[in-house]
């Protein structure tokens, strides 16, 4: 199975843009599907010194997390798409969990079921 980037959408900001484009944090969902569909992925996406600032006082994973060096939508859109496109899979939860890690697979919790393991 192949799948596509569908694009990204920051959660409750319609044309979303930081006052600061080198000092920033927020959160989004970008998608991957075909033809039939596609599933979410939700991610941070920030700067290193907003990161550290924000999340820096504690033992902390950089798991679904995206950094930028500033905010730049093309940028944002290139890398979700080198990194998603064209990821192939024996099937739909294989291909999905291959992406799993940029973000957070809305449905990872079905790959649990299938195995009998928790998360």
């Amino acid at each position: 199975m192949t799948l596509r980037y569908k694009g990204f959408y920051f959660h409750n900001h319609d044309n979303w843009q930081p006052e600061d484009l080198t000092d920033f944090g927020c959160w989004a969902d970008f998608y991957i599907g075909n033809d039939r569909g596609s599933d979410a992925f939700t991610v941070l996406i920030c700067t290193p010194s907003w990161f550290f600032r924000e999340r820096g006082a504690a033992v902390t994973s950089g798991r679904n997390v995206i950094f930028m060096p500033s905010f730049d939508l093309t940028a944002l859109d290139n890398f979700l798409k080198a990194e998603c496109d064209g990821e192939i899979g024996m099937n739909h939860d294989t291909t999905m969990l291959k992406i799993d890690g940029i973000g957070d697979w809305e449905f990872r919790y079905r790959s649990y079921l299938d195995t009998g393991s928790a998360p």
